[in-house]
């Protein structure tokens, strides 16, 4: 194809997507506020830039070696080029795009140009993706990781001996790089799918392909020095990031507890949610992944085995592990999306029966019964969530999300019984669009129960700054993350009971907790303070919060805000 006169590239409508999807996922970044688990990031490269130190993460002023450090380099990186709060999220949405490119890239190769095109454009508009590429956490950039590396390593088995070292290295480089945003998971999530091909293909000697020692060295060059650093600087680091953080991790063994994982009661329906709509295409190539396994199979056989064995390998892989938590699924959706475009063009062909026609004549009776339950009983079944009630702007969303299930449900069925692909098509797209549209405004509208921000205002407005706030620290301390960032102040963190701070953390017990004695006698003495309570527990009243008697000055959500004096003098009198 030429364009202007020009051969236009092979990836130029790949590009074109994943700018389109940047452009559309930044609208009104700003909202909601960051959530809990956005916030300890946000605080971090907040404070890396005051300290103008990129080596040693801190939250709240307090050494914060849990997670290795891309993801707070690039946050800080956007907030040293103008981002203003919230649209520090650019970061994840650039990486969200960046895996809608390599997604179409490793289409075209699997599966043709079409159809890669065609998965880019499923993963742009599938739930879990768009929400994800909203949220300030490493997870987009994992994944982004992930893709470029799958794609590298396509890209060099079908590139001749002599010339597939670059890819080879492009491909470790992506992995050294996921390394450094998500630890070892994007090494694991990347090995079940390329393990299982090459031996399939070439046996297990054909594992030296990869050139495992080329990709050590290039681990070495892009992963080592931060690691090597920080472990030099700070004792206890390298046997916290490599058992605690890892190996016990894993089996839901690591102190402190500051994450409980999901049962798969909770794991396999997000996952689920996550892929709609477009997973109801996926069942269309099962076939032709069970017959990918062999050999023998067929090129198109083959890259269906791939996608199937990449997404059930993750998914795996965290059902085997207790520590388990529902966005662990994030890897696979790629793998989802172009397993669903291929299920697109085999319905399109015409080559689907009438078990596969039956199948999404049910999802669009499914869809036709949520719209009727959603109109008849959906505002009772949602008052029953307590603080869905709490939040009238919530449940004013449930009419148009009624309304789009049953048109995306009539043209579903309809086309079913037109036995029209495209139809299907259409009807999958009148659900993904506004409801997409929808589940965003619900984030915004959820900002009381999950953001410090609200708070954050209160605080700002009417305590000064001579005032000490205390957080009631839960195990998960850097809950407090959020707070810091909105606040701009030092937090101080009231000790849960039990904890076992990590051992990098060992020389700072002592002055990383108020012990509770202390706190309940300065709470009943002069000196003003402020508490804020932990979020993750559900109090509907103040009462028991703290010792003696009590002012509310706020509550957002689950978080109550008591002061033990009269502080709003205070404010205007500084």
């Amino acid at each position: 194809m030429r364009v202007g006169g020009q051969a236009w590239p092979r990836w130029g409508g790949a590009l074109l997507l994943a700018l389109a999807f940047a452009a559309l996922a930044s609208i009104r970044l700003d909202r909601p506020g960051f959530f809990d688990n956005e916030g300890r990031y946000a605080e971090v490269a907040r404070e890396m830039l005051l300290r103008r130190d990129l080596v040693t993460p801190e939250m709240n002023q307090t050494l914060f070696l849990n997670k290795p450090p891309l993801m707070y380099w690039l946050t800080a990186g956007a907030f040293a080029l103008g981002a203003d709060g919230e649209w520090a999220r650019i970061a994840s949405v650039l990486a969200a795009a960046s895996s809608v490119f390599f997604t179409c890239r490793l289409g075209a190769r699997l599966f043709g140009a079409g159809t890669g095109l065609l998965a880019g454009v499923f993963l742009a508009t599938m739930f879990g993706f768009v929400l994800e590429s909203r949220t300030l956490r490493p997870d987009g950039v994992l994944v982004a990781c992930v893709v470029a590396a799958l794609s590298a390593w396509r890209a060099a088995e079908e590139t001749p001996a002599e010339r597939r070292a670059p890819w080879l290295v492009l491909g470790w480089a992506a992995l050294a790089l996921g390394f450094m945003a998500k630890g070892a998971v994007p090494v694991a999530v990347v090995a079940i799918p390329i393990v299982a091909c090459t031996v399939r293909d070439h046996g297990w000697h054909g594992l030296r392909r990869l050139r495992p020692v080329l990709g050590v060295a290039v681990f070495l060059l892009v992963a080592a020095p931060w690691h090597v650093a920080v472990a030099m600087r700070h004792p206890g680091f390298a046997w916290d990031y490599v058992i605690n953080q890892h190996v016990l991790f894993f089996f839901d063994r690591k102190l402190p507890r500051d994450s409980v994982g999901d049962p798969l009661s909770v794991f396999w329906p997000m996952f689920l949610g996550r892929t709609l709509p477009w997973i109801a295409l996926v069942p269309f190539t099962v076939r032709e992944g069970l017959r990918g396994r062999r050999h023998a199979a067929s090129e198109l056989e083959q890259a269906v085995f791939f996608c199937w064995v990449w997404a059930g390998g993750v998914l795996l892989l965290f059902s085997a592990a207790p520590s388990r938590l529902e966005h662990y699924s994030l890897p696979a959706l790629p793998a989802v999306a172009l397993l669903a475009a291929r299920g697109c063009r085999r319905l399109a062909a015409g080559t689907v029966g009438r078990l596969g026609w039956a199948w999404l004549g049910l999802i669009g009776a499914t869809l036709l019964a949520a719209g009727v339950v959603g109109a008849w009983e959906g505002r009772g079944l949602l008052e029953r969530v307590y603080w869905i009630e709490q939040m009238p702007a919530l449940l004013a969303l449930l009419p148009p999300a009624v309304v789009v299930a049953l048109v995306g449900g009539t043209l579903l069925v309809w086309s079913v019984y037109r036995r029209a692909a495209g139809g299907v098509a259409v009807a999958l797209a009148a659900v993904a669009l506004p409801m997409l549209a929808i589940l965003v405004r619900a984030q915004a509208e959820a900002e009381p129960f999950f953001s410090w921000r609200p708070l954050a205002r209160v605080i700002d407005a009417r305590i000064p700054d001579s005032v000490e706030i205390v957080f009631e620290a839960p195990e998960e301390y850097q809950q407090v993350g959020g707070l810091a960032f909105y606040t701009r102040r030092h937090i101080t963190l009231l000790a849960p009971p039990g904890f076992t701070p990590p051992t990098y953390l060992e020389p700072y017990r002592d002055r990383l907790f108020l012990p509770r004695a202390e706190f309940d006698k300065r709470w009943t003495g002069p000196e003003a303070l402020a508490f804020v309570s932990d979020p993750q527990q559900r109090r509907d009243t103040p009462q028991g919060l703290v010792p003696g008697a009590f002012r509310v000055l706020d509550r957002s959500g689950d978080r109550w805000l008591l002061t033990n004096r009269d502080v709003l003098d205070l404010r205007s009198a500084g």
